[in-house]
């Protein structure tokens, strides 16, 4: 609040006072001293008096009233002009300027809430800038903005870093769409945003490349926003992202999405549709195409015994050797596993794929080195032909899939062309397949047994259980056919319970019928080793039948002892010291390592039928046989001859000291009840004194001897 302040007298006040108090002086001489004058001048000079007193006393109420309050007004009007809204006037105690000075304060209150609205709106609006300033500042994503014509008006730090300068006063005025893009005459780059746009914003992302300031360039993602203000256009608002580790990322992923992890050649996916590819150029071009399917014999032996990791580097080095072996233009591709799939294209005839199929296995047939190893591997290969051999992918595929097991099945480590008579071993494969599922819950398995003579006293010492499947759809399917299917899809498992029951029982039968002295075999596959309750299994069902150990002997092939696994040599150590005899089927064959006789607790060995079958007229087997003999002997085991057909294979076996035989010679596998009847018979023969033979001859077979699982 202002106070009155005292000013000083101008000019025309002090002259107006002075003649005031003139004329109230002469005023009061005339009233005093009454001079004699004419009452006309009289008159005259009291009225002049009067007016002279009337204006200095409205002259003095003006200095001493009115002028400082209107002084005051005008000085409180100069400091509301200057921003000072809170000074307010003294408010009079009467007259016209009182009131002027409430509406005054009225007014200049008003004023100064307004003011103070707006500076708080300001403060606002500035507390907005700095935070929108800070968003901008801290955003991940790199943003720009551009006047009309594409000049920038503002970067945050994240742009500024993005495009590799120091800082945003390089970028403020340049035109950023030449400055930063690749296809500066783009004119939808940046600029159509603002031009086609009716402030929407364009949703769309964009790619492009941005260049930096050091001359390079990477990719971005962009998208762009007209700014406007009070519906006028302003420009453009345009955030961006680097998009090199998404591209990369995708790239990885469609990479990874169509070439193999392992060896980086083409997968299934990848080169199946180049397959297509092909097929369809072949068929405009008229040329041949040829799908080479190639497949590493035994591999599973190696993943087996050295583990996963050396068969990796066994199939990485695989891999190259194909690359290497083929041309740029030939396909070469993993289908999963060990199988692998080359594609040649251009072809003039069949005969053209033959080169780089004996190519392909001579380089196999070199040494492979891995972990300080020497392995030897050798590759299996099927052909198929278009369109010879298929006019689509699937089934050029499927029929070099045939081929390759056709190779498979004539002895592998080389190659065979598709014919059609191989599509009838596929489909009698599918078949078995089908059908062994449930075979042994529809009752069409049997077990058959073939007696195991003692060459020493002619004595049946016991009989080998041999599965038999006989099927509606099949007919009768050879053991040779069904056990490696029924290995591959898990099937074995039950029917070796199956046959483990029906053998026992069928000992039982013989031992209450005839004599406690037989013993019968039955084959544990590779797959049943896996089971972890197998001995429990073994034991429960010869304690369920009140046998003994002793009564099963339990065989198994050399592809059981290959895995080399702890469990395997668990599980016959705890079965041979449980009292089970443990033997080794077709010894002879496959690696025949002595090292098994030693590791492992066997207590017979069975001579494997392609020795037994030459013996008579190849020395090399009959020396082969001997020195096996005398060998499982000086270690304290057993032998068994399989496939004696002969009497001339019996009589050299005895002379050879062999101890037990089994073959046609004696009797071929049978039922049950046929069985029965050949104990029968034996004793009969041995009653009446007579040398102890069996009566096979009225057992008619046109079976051929196969090695079978029980």
């Amino acid at each position: 609040m202002l106070t009155m302040k005292r000013h000083t007298l101008k000019p025309w006040q002090l002259t107006l006072s002075f003649i005031s108090v003139i004329s109230l002086c002469l005023a009061i001489y005339l009233y005093i001293a009454k001079p004699s004058l004419n009452m006309t001048l009289l008159f005259t000079i009291s009225l002049f008096c009067l007016a002279n007193i009337a204006v200095l006393s409205v002259s003095s109420f003006q200095l001493l009233s009115i002028t400082p309050r209107v002084r005051h007004l005008t000085n409180c009007v100069r400091r509301w002009s200057n921003g000072d809204l809170n000074t307010r006037n003294r408010i009079g105690d009467y007259g016209e300027l009182s009131y002027l000075e409430v509406e005054l304060n009225h007014m200049f209150s008003r004023l100064q809430d307004i003011s103070a609205k707006e500076h708080h709106n300001q403060q606002t609006i500035l507390g907005k800038n700095h935070l929108l300033t800070a968003i901008l500042d801290s955003a991940a994503a790199a943003i720009y903005g551009v006047d009309e014509n594409g000049r920038c008006i503002f970067a945050n730090p994240q742009c500024v870093k993005l495009l590799g300068y120091r800082s945003e006063e390089q970028l403020i005025a340049c035109n950023m769409r030449s400055l930063i893009h690749q296809n500066p005459d783009d004119v939808n780059a940046i600029v159509s945003s603002i031009i086609d746009q009716e402030d929407k914003r364009d949703d769309n992302l964009k790619e492009d490349h941005f260049w930096r300031a050091d001359g390079s360039s990477f990719p971005v993602e962009y998208w762009s926003h007209p700014m406007t203000l009070n519906d006028n256009k302003m420009g453009a608002v345009i955030s961006f992202h680097d998009n090199s580790e998404r591209l990369e990322s995708e790239a990885l992923i469609r990479h990874q999405a169509h070439y193999d992890a392992l060896t980086d050649l083409p997968n299934r996916f990848l080169a199946l549709r180049r397959l297509e590819q092909l097929v369809d150029a072949s068929a405009r071009s008229g040329k041949m195409l040829a799908v080479i399917f190639l497949d590493l014999d035994d591999f599973k032996k190696i993943n087996d015994s050295l583990g996963h990791e050396a068969g990796d580097q066994l199939l990485i080095t695989a891999a190259d050797r194909l690359m290497k072996a083929t041309r740029k233009e030939d396909t070469v591709g993993r289908l999963g596993g060990d199988e692998f799939i080359i594609l040649l294209d251009g072809l003039s005839s069949a005969n053209d794929a033959q080169p780089l199929a004996e190519n392909l296995i001579g380089g196999f047939r070199k040494p492979f080195y891995i972990d300080n190893r020497q392995l030897i591997l050798t590759a299996s290969i099927g052909i198929a032909i278009y369109p010879n051999d298929g006019k689509t992918p699937s089934e050029l595929l499927r029929n070099a899939d045939s081929a390759m097991y056709h190779t498979k099945s004539i002895g592998r480590n080389t190659y065979s062309y598709f014919t059609h008579a191989m599509n009838k071993e596929v489909s009698r494969r599918l078949a078995i397949e089908e059908q062994i599922h449930g075979a042994l819950e529809r009752g069409e398995l049997q077990v058959h047994y073939q007696i195991q003579l003692d060459i020493r006293d002619g004595s049946i010492m016991g009989a080998e259980a041999l599965l038999r499947w006989d099927n509606p759809v099949l007919g009768i399917v050879s053991p040779a056919e069904f056990i490696p299917i029924a290995e591959q899809t898990g099937v074995i498992e039950p029917m070796g319970e199956f046959i483990l029951h029906r053998a026992l029982e069928t000992a039982l039968t013989w031992q209450q019928t005839f004599n406690d002295e037989f013993r019968v075999a039955i084959n544990l596959s590779p797959r049943q080793f896996r089971n972890p309750n197998l001995v429990q299994l073994i034991n429960d069902c010869v304690n369920q039948l009140g046998m003994k150990p002793k009564d099963l002997e339990l065989e198994i092939t050399e592809g059981v002892l290959l895995s080399g696994h702890a469990y395997t040599l668990d599980a016959l150590m705890a079965l041979s010291k449980a009292g089970f005899c443990i033997s080794m089927d077709d010894f002879g064959t496959g690696y025949s390592s002595l090292s098994y006789l030693r590791t492992y607790p066997f207590q017979i060995l069975k001579i494997d039928r392609s020795f037994i079958k030459d013996m008579n007229t190849d020395d090399t087997s009959k020396e082969l046989i001997i020195a096996t003999i005398e060998m499982a002997h000086a270690l304290g085991i057993r032998v068994i001859a399989e496939g004696v057909e002969t009497q001339e294979q019996f009589d050299e076996l005895s002379f050879m000291m062999c101890d037990y035989a089994q073959g046609f010679l004696i009797s071929k596998p049978v039922v049950l009840d046929e069985l029965l009847k050949i104990g029968e018979h034996y004793i009969k023969s041995i009653q009446i004194n007579k040398e102890p033979h069996l009566k096979s001859a009225e057992i008619v077979s046109e079976d051929k001897p196969v090695k079978t699982y029980g």
